[in-house]
């Protein structure tokens, strides 16, 4: 539970310097960004929005791929609103280890062991860590987890594995050439819990991304997910690059709150 004496951070801060994921022996740092009104009510408590790719998050930063999201930017303006706000999460990415921390299936189909270490990190680490260090809303219905390119793909991969912490996902131009074994596994699946997934993809990134996405909204459909659960946008002028995502975060994020 957190403190009653706890500080208020206006911006982006680190809430962590350094967390292990267990069974790879790295540490992450981690940022978080809180409501505006956080610090007005101390009984007040928050869903929560998990981000992969830390560095490009947030405005102001050297996002090294270019442009940031500025969810944060986003979030106020959706909260001024009066949207209900969620506090958020940014977790760093490895630089030259990201990608195989995002792989969550080789290309034969078999489990990656770093893919599969890092998407249980998130759920069965860094989840409980936040919900005891600041006021969140522990329950899956109000945890989401966005990524894009090969975070969309590890997001995908994470939401379908733990579906009883994950309630709501933001799966952005996902790199689904990287593992194709990912369509079989999701039918083999299926779904357990009530779950929104929203699929965003851009025409210029490419024909064979944006049938492999509306591709995998089929392949949901197939395994048991209702048409209101599902959401796909195909962007005529959507290009593989941050400044897409900005803008379809937005989007999601409503969506999410429907």
């Amino acid at each position: 539970m957190a403190s009653k004496k706890e500080i208020y951070h206006p911006h982006p801060f680190l809430l962590s310097k350094g967390m292990e994921i267990p069974g790879l022996r790295r540490r992450r740092k981690i940022w978080a960004f809180l409501p505006p009104d956080y610090p007005n009510n101390l009984e007040k408590r928050y869903p929560v929005v998990y981000f992969h790719d830390a560095q490009n998050i947030f405005e102001g930063w050297k996002a090294p791929f270019g442009q940031s999201w500025e969810v944060h930017n986003t979030m106020q303006r959706l909260g001024a609103a009066g949207l209900e706000p969620s506090i958020l999460i940014g977790i760093e990415h490895g630089n030259r280890r990201r990608a195989g921390e995002f792989q969550p299936l080789t290309r034969q189909g078999d489990f990656a062991r770093e893919g599969n270490a890092y998407a249980d990190f998130i759920a069965n680490k860094l989840k409980p860590f936040v919900d005891k260090k600041l006021r969140t809303i522990p329950w899956r219905e109000h945890t989401a987890l966005v990524g894009s390119s090969m975070g969309g793909l590890i997001t995908l991969y994470a939401g379908m594995k733990h579906q009883d912490v994950f309630s709501r996902l933001g799966v952005f131009s996902p790199s689904l050439w990287a593992a194709p074994g990912l369509f079989p596994l999701v039918k083999k699946v299926g779904r357990h819990y009530p779950m929104k997934i929203y699929l965003t993809v851009g025409k210029q990134e490419g024909t064979r991304t944006v049938q492999q996405t509306a591709a995998m909204f089929q392949t949901l459909t197939y395994s048991g997910f209702p048409q209101q659960e599902l959401y796909l946008g195909i962007r005529t002028q959507g290009r593989h690059e941050e400044v897409f995502w900005q803008k379809e975060f937005e989007t999601c994020y409503k969506w999410f709150l429907n």
